[in-house]
Order: C-alpha cells, then sequence, then structure tokens
C-alpha cells in the first residue's frame, strides 16, 4: 500500500471526519482515525474480510475499522472528500471537461440487498451494476452503484444530478459533451442530456456500428479496470448498498488524489479544501 498517497488523502479527509471529544467516564483511549484509514484502504486493496485484517499492522482490530468505517460512510465523509479532490483537480486545470463518458459494467454480487438485482446476462444470478461518469481524461466524477437488473438509461438523470453535485463548487459545472453506447440512446434521455446544456454523443438506438466513439469512449473502460485494482471491489461482498458505495467512493478518492499528487510540483503538500476555498 503506498502510505504516501494514503498521507495525501488523509490530508483531504482529516477535516470533514466527526468530532468524538473523551468521554468524562474515562475507559480505553480511542484509536487514532488516521491508522483506522490505514486499515480501511487495507481492506479496499486487499479484499480481506474485516475479521482478516492483521493486528500486527498497528491499524487497530477489524472490527474498530469496520466500526469507523461505518460511521465515517453515514456522515459521507466519503463523498465530501470526492468532491474537494475533483474540485482540487480542476483548479489544477488536471481535468478534461471537453466531454465525459457514461458507462456502466455489472458485477456478481455474493449477497442480497436493495442494490442488488438478477442480472439477466448471467442467469439471472444476483449482481450489482457500476455506473460512472468520468472526465476525458477517465478521471471518476461519478460513480453509483444499483441492481444488474435496472437499464442504463434509467440511471442516467440519477447520474447528471450527481455530476451536477460534484462539479458545481469548481469553476466550470458541466462538461461539454456526453459519450455513451447504444445503452442511453433514446430519444428521452438524449434530450434529457440537452436540458442540462451538454451536447449529446450518445450512439442512438439501432444506428449502426462504427461510429468511431470507441476510440475515445475507451477511457470509462480504462476507469473501470482501476476500480478493479481493488479486490474488494470485483466483487459485491455487502449486504448494504451503503457500504458498498462508500468503498466505491473511497476508491475514486485514490484515484483522484493519485493524479492530483503526480500533477503537482515537486516537494508540495496535498491540501484541496485549501486549494477549493
Amino acid at each position: 500500500m503506498d502510505t504516501a498517497l494514503i498521507d495525501d488523502l488523509w490530508n483531504t479527509i482529516a477535516p470533514l471526519l466527526p468530532d468524538h471529544p473523551p468521554s468524562p467516564r474515562g475507559g480505553r483511549p480511542r484509536l487514532p482515525d488516521r491508522l483506522c484509514l490505514n486499515g480501511i484502504a487495507f481492506v479496499l486493496r486487499e479484499g480481506i474480510r474485516w475479521q482478516s485484517l492483521p493486528t500486527r499492522l498497528g491499524w487497530g482490530s477489524g472490527s474498530t475499522c469496520w466500526r469507523r468505517f461505518d460511521e465515517w460512510t453515514a456522515c459521507g465523509v466519503w463523498e465530501r472528500a470526492h468532491v474537494a479532490l475533483v474540485t482540487a483537480l480542476g483548479r489544477r486545470g488536471l481535468l478534461n471537461l471537453e466531454r465525459a463518458v457514461v458507462d456502466s459494467c455489472s458485477l456478481r454480487a455474493l449477497r442480497g440487498g436493495g442494490h442488488t438485482g438478477p442480472n439477466p446476462t448471467d442467469r439471472a444470478k444476483k449482481a450489482c451494476k457500476r455506473h460512472l461518469i468520468t472526465d476525458g481524461n477517465g478521471l471518476p466524477l461519478v460513480v453509483q452503484v444499483g441492481p444488474a437488473n435496472r437499464r442504463d438509461e434509467q440511471w442516467l438523470p440519477c447520474l447528471l444530478w450527481w455530476l451536477w453535485a460534484v462539479l458545481s463548487y469548481g469553476w466550470r459545472c458541466r462538461p461539454a459533451a456526453l459519450q455513451g453506447d447504444r445503452g442511453y440512446g433514446f430519444p428521452w434521455s438524449i434530450a434529457l442530456v440537452v436540458a442540462w446544456g451538454i451536447r449529446p454523443a450518445l450512439a442512438a438506438r439501432g444506428a449502426a456500428h462504427g461510429s468511431g466513439l470507441g476510440r475515445t469512449r475507451f477511457v470509462a473502460e480504462r476507469t473501470h479496470s482501476w476500480f478493479e485494482h481493488n479486490r474488494r471491489l470485483v466483487r459485491c461482498y455487502e449486504s448494504t448498498g451503503a457500504h458498498y458505495q462508500g468503498f466505491y467512493q473511497l476508491a475514486a478518492c485514490i484515484i483522484c488524489a493519485k493524479r492530483l499528487r503526480d500533477g503537482r510540483q515537486a516537494g508540495e503538500r496535498c491540501h484541496p479544501l485549501a486549494q477549493a476555498a
């Protein structure tokens, strides 16, 4: 695990964490949040169970890290950190908003829950679907998780709303164009994109192959592979949709923090919240 990258991520997350003053009754001191972040990132990267987190690493027990992850997910820490990182990337000129790309990918689910559904492409087995919008370079702007039996275009209103929410803190609140495959090329979805003030570049339903969109839309496929570098996301092990969504938001934060680190000057520290102010 890249500890320098987690340090950069900590600079973003630390101001967003809820306060926990010491209990007046005393008791065992609370494990530092910085160590719990290491444990959570380790579970995400290696795909292990919470109970299998090695205590010899010094990041606390799996139960402690799970409780901290559950608390931060409920407080919306990951979403706010992602917004701060995307805003910092935009201010650095590291976002390509001349176009955005929308895509989805189905994933096998080992448990049930409201975020799963029968996969029509895999003999109705339980599965989730990952929906994302990336910038022109493949940086994740929006990532959402839903049942696999919902069609792609049905998630487009939610994705566009989140795209506006993420970009509204920066200098530009919408991309110039939105690219997507035929799963999004319905007349009403194209009209919806136009209503948001975005030029639609969605392949129309029934259109012949060979439009050439794949030559520029491949960045979304690459982003799917970036997410699956984290073994916890290769399949859905979560029985709660909020936890699976939280893992995806954390993975998006790590991708954006890495791009922000690679794009800044040597010796410069990462403070996205200060840059976004």
